[in-house]
C-alpha cells in the first residue's frame, strides 16, 4: 500500500471515528480527498475512489454506516451522513482472571503455521494493549497445533460469511476427483489431519472432507447463502469417525520385534511358524490401520482380515516402485514479487496507535513487539504524523508523535486509543488454540477454557456467532494419563525413572531424566528432558514411555535449561537430507514434517527436502504412503528403503 493511499485510509477511519452523529459525503471529498468544486479531478472518480476505500475500511472491521439527516444544526435540507459505530469497531472492555490471563497466554503460542501463528500474535497483541494480558506468557508446558494449510484459510472464511463452495475432491474410494458444492460450518482436526464439515448440497447431506484431498481453487459463492449450523454440529460430525465397528486383525510379529505393537496387540494361543508370535489387534478403520502396520516392515504379518493384509502389501508394493524413480520437470514461474497485502499495513499502525499511547516506549522494542524493523516503524509513525480530524473550518488536529534518542511517544490520538475488536481469522486461531489445551488441563481450568472461548468469540465486530465451529480432538492415545504427572515434573524440577520404547531401532531403554518442557505437536505429546545416561537434553515421545515413577534427585548441570526454539526438531551433523516426491494427496507432509525447498512440478506433484536423523527411519515413514511420497534420494537412502521393502514383502510371501 502506498503511503498516500495509507494516509488517506488513516485520515478517513479517524473522520469517521471521530463524528458523533455523521459527516457529510461534502465534507469527506473536501478534508480526506481533498477535493473541492471545479478542482481538476472528475467528483465521479474521487466517488468511486470512496467506495473502495469503504471497502478497505470493512476489511479492517470497520463498518460504515450511513443514513439521512441533518449535519448541522442550521442546515436546510437533509443529506448522507456517514459514521463508523465506535461501540462495534473497539475492543469492549474484557477483563481476565490470572489462571485465564495465562490461558489464554498460551493458547496464542499454540497455533503454528504461516497464517494462523499470525493471527494469533496480534490477537494477543491487541489484548496487552487493552490491558487485560500479561506482557510475557508462560511457556515451559505448551501445547501446538499447525494450520499451515492455505485452504484452511479459505474454508474458514467462506464458513464464516456462510458462503457456498465448489472444489475438486480426491475419492479414495473412487480414486477420481469428484466436484463437491458444500455449504460450509467450519473446521476440525482428527488422526492429525485437518477437515472441513459441511452440508453437501449435491448429496443433500451433511459430509466430512478431508483438506489435503481437495484439489485446485475453491470457489466462493455469494454471502448469506445458507442459515448457520446448529450448536456442536462440527464436533457431532467429526465424533461419527468414532462410531465405525470394531474389528480384530490376526497377526504374526517376529520374536523379540516390533516392541510398541506389543503394548497394544493381545497375545493369542495358536501354532506359529518358528521365530514368530501370534495375537490379536483391535482396530477401526482399515486405512488408519494398514498405515500403522506397515510401517513394521518384516517384523510382522497380517494373516486376516484379507481386506487388510492385502491393503499393507498395496503399500509396500507402491513405495517399493516409485523409489529412486524421477519425477516430472519442476514448474517454471517467475519470482513472486514482494508486496505487502493492502490491508496490512494499514491495521499495523492502527493496532500500533493504542500500544503507543500507554507510555513512552524504546524504538527498538516496538520494532520486535510488531515483527518490522525499525525503519518501517520510523514509516508508520510518518503516517501517523499528518493523520487527524478536520473541523467545519478546515483546520486538521493531527496526531502527536515525538521520536527522541529512541524512545517513541505518542499523544493526541482519542479515536484510535482503544484497540480494534479481534477479527474472525485471530478469535478462530484463539479459539484453536484453547482446544489444544484440554488434554493437559486439570479439572478446575476446563471450565475456564469453555469460558475464554465464548470471550474471545464476543471480542469479534458481529459477536461469538459469526466464528466459524472449530473441534480439535487430540485422538486417544497411549499415556495420555502421565500428562498432568510429567507437567508437575517440569514445574517442580523432580527427578523421573523412565523407562522408552524406540521403534526405529525396536529397543526398550531405562534412563533418570529430569523433565524441562513438555509441548504437543498435533496430537502426540512429547517432554524435552535432561538425559542423566545420556548427559545431555533429549526428546521423548510419551505415548512410547512405557514405565515412569519418581526417583531420588538428581542435580542438573550449570547452565541446563529448556531450549526456547522449536526443540521436536533436532538438527545434527550427521543429519541425512531424503529428496521427496510427494502426490498431490501427501502435500500436506511438506508442513507437518517441516520440510524444505518446495517445488512444484508439471504432474501436480511437489519435490521437497526433509533431513531426518538416519537411513532406518525413512522406510517406515514411506510405507504408510504406498507411493503417494516417492523417496529420490540420495542412493543410499533409496538403496536402505529397496532393501526394507523387499524383506517386508518376502515375510508376506509376496517377495
Amino acid at each position: 500500500m502506498s503511503q498516500k493511499k495509507t494516509e488517506r485510509l488513516l485520515n478517513l477511519l479517524i473522520a469517521l471515528l471521530h463524528t458523533e452523529l455523521g459527516i457529510s459525503r461534502e465534507r469527506l471529498l473536501r478534508d480526506v480527498y481533498g477535493w473541492t468544486p471545479g478542482a481538476d479531478r472528475d467528483r465521479d472518480t474521487v466517488e468511486r475512489q470512496f467506495e473502495r476505500d469503504k471497502a478497505d475500511l470493512r476489511a479492517l472491521g470497520a463498518e460504515v454506516a450511513e443514513r439521512q439527516g441533518y449535519e448541522r444544526e442550521d442546515s436546510g435540507a437533509t443529506t448522507s451522513l456517514y459514521r463508523i459505530d465506535r461501540r462495534k469497531f473497539r475492543l469492549p472492555e474484557v477483563e481476565f482472571t490470572p489462571q485465564e490471563q495465562q490461558l489464554l497466554a498460551l493458547a496464542g503460542l499454540a497455533t503454528q503455521g504461516a497464517r494462523s501463528g499470525v493471527d494469533a500474535r496480534a490477537a494477543l497483541r491487541r489484548l496487552e494493549a487493552a490491558g487485560a494480558l500479561p506482557d510475557s506468557p508462560p511457556s515451559l508446558v505448551q501445547p501446538r497445533v499447525r494450520v499451515d494449510d492455505p485452504r484452511y484459510t479459505a474454508l474458514a472464511d467462506a464458513a464464516s460469511r456462510r458462503a457456498e463452495v465448489t472444489f475438486a475432491y480426491y475419492a479414495t474410494s473412487t480414486g477420481r476427483e469428484e466436484e463437491r458444492r458444500v455449504q460450509p460450518w467450519g473446521l476440525g482436526q482428527r488422526y492429525g489431519q485437518w477437515y472441513l464439515v459441511g452440508f453437501d448440497a449435491g448429496r443433500a447431506a451433511p459430509r466430512v472432507y478431508r483438506l489435503s484431498r481437495i484439489r485446485g481453487r475453491i470457489r466462493v459463492g455469494a454471502e448469506g447463502a445458507f442459515p448457520a449450523p446448529e450448536a456442536g454440529a462440527v464436533h457431532a460430525q467429526l465424533e461419527s469417525f468414532g462410531s465405525l465397528p470394531a474389528q480384530t486383525a490376526r497377526i504374526r510379529i517376529a520374536e523379540g520385534r516390533a516392541l510398541e505393537l506389543r503394548t497394544t496387540w493381545e497375545p493369542v494361543v495358536g501354532d506359529a511358524p518358528e521365530g514368530w508370535e501370534l495375537g490379536e489387534y483391535a482396530f477401526q478403520d482399515v486405512t488408519v490401520a494398514a498405515d500403522y502396520l506397515a510401517g513394521f516392515g518384516d517384523a510382522l504379518v497380517v494373516e486376516s482380515p484379507s481386506e487388510l493384509a492385502g491393503a499393507v502389501v498395496r503399500r509396500f508394493d507402491g513405495a517399493l516402485a516409485a523409489l529412486g524413480a524421477t519425477g516430472a520437470r519442476a514448474v517454471t514461474a517467475p519470482a513472486p514479487r514482494r508486496t505487502r497485502p493492502s490491508d496490512e499495513r494499514l491495521e499495523r499502525i492502527v493496532d500500533l496507535v493504542p500500544f503507543l499511547l500507554r507510555g513512552p516506549v524504546a524504538v527498538d522494542e516496538v520494532a520486535a513487539k510488531y515483527g518490522m524493523t525499525e525503519r518501517e516503524l520510523t514509516q508508520e509513525l510518518s503516517v501517523l504524523q499528518y493523520s487527524g480530524p478536520t473541523d467545519l473550518g478546515g483546520w486538521q488536529d493531527c496526531i502527536e508523535v515525538d521520536v527522541h534518542e529512541g524512545v517513541v511517544s505518542l499523544a493526541n490520538a482519542p479515536e484510535l486509543a482503544l484497540p480494534r475488536r479481534l477479527s474472525i481469522e485471530e478469535a478462530l486461531s484463539l479459539q484453536l488454540g484453547l482446544q489444544t489445551l484440554l488434554p493437559m488441563a486439570s479439572p478446575d481450568e476446563r471450565p475456564t477454557l469453555e469460558a475464554l472461548a465464548a470471550k474471545v468469540g464476543a471480542a469479534t465486530a458481529h459477536g461469538a456467532r459469526s466464528v466459524p465451529q472449530i473441534d480439535v480432538k487430540a485422538e486417544p492415545q497411549r499415556n495420555a494419563e502421565l500428562l498432568p504427572v510429567l507437567r508437575a515434573a517440569v514445574a517442580g524440577g523432580r527427578t523421573l525413572r523412565l523407562s522408552y520404547l524406540n521403534p526405529t531401532k525396536d529397543e526398550r531403554s531405562e534412563r533418570l531424566v529430569n523433565p524441562l518442557a513438555l509441548r504437543s505437536d498435533g496430537d502426540r505429546w512429547y517432554v524435552e528432558a535432561y538425559c542423566h545416561r545420556a548427559q545431555e537434553r533429549r526428546v521423548f515421545r510419551v505415548d512410547r514411555i512405557v514405565g515412569l515413577e519418581p526417583s531420588e534427585a538428581q542435580p542438573l548441570p550449570e547452565g541446563v535449561t529448556a531450549r526456547a526454539e522449536d526443540w521436536l526438531v533436532e538438527p545434527s551433523a550427521t543429519d541425512v537430507e531424503a529428496v521427496l516426491r510427494l502426490a498431490p494427496e501427501a502435500a500436506w507432509v511438506e508442513h507437518e514434517y517441516g520440510a524444505i525447498g518446495g517445488v512444484d512440478l508439471e504432474d501436480g506433484s511437489r519435490r521437497v527436502r526433509l533431513r531426518v536423523a538416519g537411513l532406518d527411519w525413512l522406510p517406515r515413514f514411506l510405507a504408510q504412503f504406498g507411493g503417494s511420497v516417492a523417496l529420490e534420494g540420495p542412493e543410499a537412502a533409496v538403496a536402505v528403503s529397496r532393501a526394507w521393502f523387499t524383506r517386508a514383502l518376502r515375510a508376506t510371501g509376496n517377495g
